[in-house]
């Protein structure tokens, strides 16, 4: 036991230095095996506090995280391990805010950036608002079948409630219900869809139901219809000229056929009708274009009479500086008029108004037989047949008599 200790105490100093320099030299492998690295990492951002009558308009998904720790934890850690978050515990009203975005590390993990560390974010309501529901149908009828009326939905209105911008982004309501093939009555519960001004549905968007009612009624044979004729016309009658009338005989005809197309038609057109270039009636005799599944009942004529008149367009011209002239005044008097020329403007065909010069329309005053020396006189004219007066400017002139 003495020698043991003698040993120990023998050259003491020698070996706590040989102890503590192998615990460096220990220290310095294991911070080579698994070295302190930074490196940076996407992360995702949430959101917290964020009041329920409120609701974000758009703001970035992801940012970059600079992270510090040992190579062992930093190389296995993932993008899900990191995360973001706003708190939205101070923001009660509309409007937009700056926001720091606060990051909260794993363990032995030290955040030493975060790209970028605050965001604009745009908060805004959340409304609701009650609105009718639309049906869609898809598909037809198993053949001599039709719908007998329209199909019924239960409830007939919704609630949506969304964001303030999607809300107003929402169109219709569409109840889409599957007709292909069908023979019997029809009862089920449909889901809805919230669909854009181009069609598209929008799903961030709760509907309250978000299922209704649909009941169909089928009946052997088709429905029919009496539709309002419209004309297709194509082109323009030559320069100068335009359609005044156009008439169709018969102006209406009866159709039937398929329930859901004979439902959504309020008109029936016909083949497009060319009228380039015409200065003259035109009658012609056309069919009316019919969609497939509708057809024109026994005993309607299926050629339609048209009549398209054209009339010469009346257009406007203005004549300056025409000469006033007394009408009748005695040789023993004179007078003078103030002003001494007027403008006029005229209407009639083009065809006349191209020949009229100013030397063509004579403007006149005709005097009172009162004896005052100064009198106001009315302008008239005197027009070429075909042509109309709309104004004389100035319409009264100041006529100064000389006895």
């Amino acid at each position: 036991m003495k020698e043991l200790k003698s040993w120990l105490l023998e050259n003491i100093d020698i070996k706590i230095i040989s102890i503590f320099l192998a615990i460096i030299l220990w220290l310095y492998a294991a911070s080579g095996e698994n070295p302190i690295i930074e490196t940076f990492i996407n992360a995702s951002i949430t959101t917290k506090n964020l009041q329920e009558d409120l609701a974000i308009k758009e703001f970035p998904t992801n940012i970059s995280v600079g992270i510090k720790g040992p190579k062992n934890i930093i190389t296995n850690i993932s993008s899900d391990q990191i995360f973001g978050v706003i708190d939205f515990s101070e923001i009660d009203q509309p409007g937009t805010y700056k926001l720091k975005i606060k990051v909260v590390p794993p363990k032995n993990i030290k955040i030493i950036r975060v790209i970028p560390p605050e965001i604009n974010v745009e908060v805004e309501r959340i409304l609701t608002k009650t609105v009718e529901v639309e049906y869609s149908l898809i598909g037809i009828p198993e053949k001599g079948y039709s719908l007998s009326n329209e199909p019924k939905l239960n409830p007939p209105q919704v609630e949506i409630t969304a964001a303030q911008s999607m809300l107003e982004k929402i169109k219709r309501i569409i109840c889409p219900i599957d007709i292909s093939g069908i023979k019997d009555d029809l009862n089920k519960k449909i889901k809805l869809k919230a669909l854009d001004a181009n069609g598209n549905e929008i799903k961030e968007v709760k509907i309250e139901p978000d299922f209704v009612e649909v009941s169909i009624s089928l009946t052997l044979g088709y429905p029919e219809k009496i539709l309002q004729v419209k004309p297709r016309i194509n082109g323009k009658p030559a320069p100068g000229y335009y359609i005044s009338q156009i008439l169709a005989n018969p102006d209406k005809i009866k159709i039937f056929g398929n329930y859901s197309k004979i439902n959504s038609i309020e008109s029936l057109e016909t083949i497009p009708i060319d009228v380039n270039g015409i200065t003259k009636t035109l009658t012609v005799k056309v069919p009316p274009v019919l969609e497939e599944g509708l057809n024109i009942v026994e005993g309607e004529n299926p050629l339609i009479k048209v009549t398209i008149q054209v009339r010469e367009s009346i257009t406007q011209k203005i004549l300056k500086s025409i000469p006033v002239i007394p009408q009748d005044l005695s040789p023993f008097i004179s007078c003078k008029i103030e002003p001494k020329v007027v403008d006029i403007i005229i209407e009639g065909q083009n065809v006349l108004l191209d020949k009229i010069k100013e030397e063509d329309v004579e403007a006149f005053v005709e005097l009172t037989d009162s004896f005052q020396k100064e009198q106001k006189a009315k302008v008239q004219v005197h027009l070429p047949e075909g042509i109309s007066l709309v104004k004389i400017e100035p319409a009264e002139v100041k006529v100064m008599i000389n006895k």
